[in-house]
């Protein structure tokens, strides 16, 4: 029987989603005045260009993660308002080398020391959640990765009992 588990974690856009929301406001408000004192049909265009990267920047801005583990290898989906799915990380049990606490000073000194270490926030990214999040640290093509995730009760009971020998708090 599989050993399975899933969690649906609602993130927070990062810099570059606001950015690009941003510039597509820039744009448009661009548009507008090249429509109603440079040149009106190019200004139309910069404006309903514009109008659609506000529309796929806002779409952008919401997005949760997906966090599915079976038979400890696991896999993140992330999920663009709530109808596009695209697979972004997938690691294998053997894979992983360990697993630390987000907030704990063996993560921070692993940032201290390894300074080629990746790091890949799959979280909400909100502050209040970083006390249920862990690194799991895997080797990536030769490099270190720190894949980060934010864990209900239930992943992190499964964690425990998986990945025991790699869980270091």
């Amino acid at each position: 029987m599989d050993n399975y588990t899933e969690q649906l974690v609602a993130s927070k856009p990062g810099v570059k989603e606001k950015i690009l929301f941003v510039l597509a406001l820039i744009l448009t408000t661009y548009g507008i005045v090249a429509a109603l004192f440079i040149n009106f049909s190019t200004g139309a265009m910069l404006v309903i260009i514009g109008g659609i990267a506000i529309y796929f920047a806002k779409n952008n801005m919401s997005f949760e993660y997906e966090y599915i583990f079976t038979n400890g290898d696991f896999e993140i989906a992330r999920i663009v308002a709530k109808s596009t799915r695209k697979n972004v990380c997938e690691i294998h049990e053997g894979d992983i080398k360990r697993i630390l606490p987000y907030n704990s000073e063996k993560f921070q000194n692993e940032l201290d020391i390894n300074a080629d270490l990746t790091v890949k926030d799959y979280s909400s990214r909100e502050e209040i959640g970083r006390a249920d999040c862990f690194a799991f640290i895997k080797n990536d093509n030769g490099k270190d990765l720190a894949v980060i995730l934010e864990l209900n009760d239930k992943n992190k009971d499964y964690i425990k009992s998986v990945y025991k020998n790699k869980l270091e708090f």
